[in-house]
């Protein structure tokens, strides 16, 4: 945290004083003893709160004392923040070996989900769209605001044959701002990131590393995420006999190249969890904001805490 006007701290100073003056006005016990018929009435009106509950009161009130020398002084805070400027495309292996059962209830029923769940993490207003990749690359929802229309295209994937990551990287390399097979400028472009998930290895089309480096290129950072258990699925007859596991060293470097980072997702608990992240990060940022007015608030919750407090305390049969 830091402040605007640092100087107004210095009345912090007088904090000290307020407590010696409370505690120089706090009543001190009688110097002399008197007769009274009755010490059990005496003894129950002498009574007095616990230590900790007398001065409640005066510590409540000088919290709200302090909150509000502390609201002075203009704090600023790092808070997450709405990042509308930053257009996100999901890019998801649909190839025939998603429908493995290795990720219950499958691999495509978990993937569909997770993207749900990273769509929905999103700000209101951020750009999110959607591309599918098996043996060629479809782009499902182009960049929008409007949620709605993304969750509709994850509902409708469908699985073909055969994994071709590259054309899947182009494909939402190309639908992202100024990045089309046109373009030329590349400095200055609007903040864009891919989220690709895939559960096989390249077999089809470009190489993706080469859809990687124009990815730099264009500033766009790609992260990949590998679904499936270490040995794939073993039961599943497959198209071609192939259920195995993730080009995990292809994936990483497809990350690592263009600045984003590499993830595993060995259950369904866990790729949620990863879409989930990758979704308050990439949808968010993080800026300084004057936090004053919260502190006053709190300062005007402990200053009303003390005056119930004194309230209730003074209304004590003694």
């Amino acid at each position: 945290m830091s402040f605007t006007w640092p100087w107004a701290l210095a009345a912090l100073a007088l904090l000290p004083v307020f407590v010696w003056l409370y505690l120089r006005g706090l009543p001190r016990p009688a110097e002399a003893a008197v007769l009274h018929p009755d010490l059990r009435l005496l003894a129950q009106a002498s009574a007095r709160p616990r230590p900790l509950r007398r001065h409640l009161p005066a510590l409540l009130y000088l919290g709200a004392l302090s909150l509000a020398l502390v609201a002075l002084a203009r704090p600023t805070a790092p808070l997450p923040l709405p990042d509308n400027r930053t257009t996100i495309m999901l890019v998801i292996d649909v190839s025939r070996s998603m429908e493995a059962q290795d990720i219950k209830p499958s691999r495509f029923v978990a993937a569909q989900e997770a993207a749900r769940n990273f769509v929905r993490s999103l700000p209101q207003g951020a750009r999110v769209g959607l591309a599918s990749f098996a043996g060629y690359a479809v782009l499902n929802a182009p960049p929008t605001t409007r949620h709605e229309e993304v969750f509709a295209a994850i509902d409708g994937l469908g699985m073909a044959r055969r994994t071709a990551i590259g054309e899947g990287l182009l494909e939402g390399l190309n639908a992202l701002p100024e990045r089309g097979p046109n373009a030329t400028e590349t400095k200055n472009l609007p903040a864009a990131a891919i989220v690709l998930l895939s559960d096989g290895r390249n077999n089809s089309g470009s190489d993706p590393l080469e859809a990687a480096a124009q990815a730099k290129k264009f500033g766009v950072k790609v992260y990949t995420v590998g679904l499936g258990t270490e040995n794939g699925d073993p039961g599943g007859a497959g198209w071609g006999g192939f259920w195995g596991g993730f080009d995990a060293e292809t994936l990483k470097q497809i990350a690592s190249s263009t600045g984003g980072r590499y993830f595993e997702a060995r259950s369904s608990g866990q790729l949620n969890t990863i879409y989930r992240e990758l979704g308050r990060s990439l949808g968010w940022t993080v800026q300084p904001r004057e936090v004053s007015g919260f502190v006053a608030a709190l300062a005007g919750l402990a200053l009303l805490g003390s005056l119930a407090a004194s309230d209730r305390m003074s209304r004590r049969i003694l």
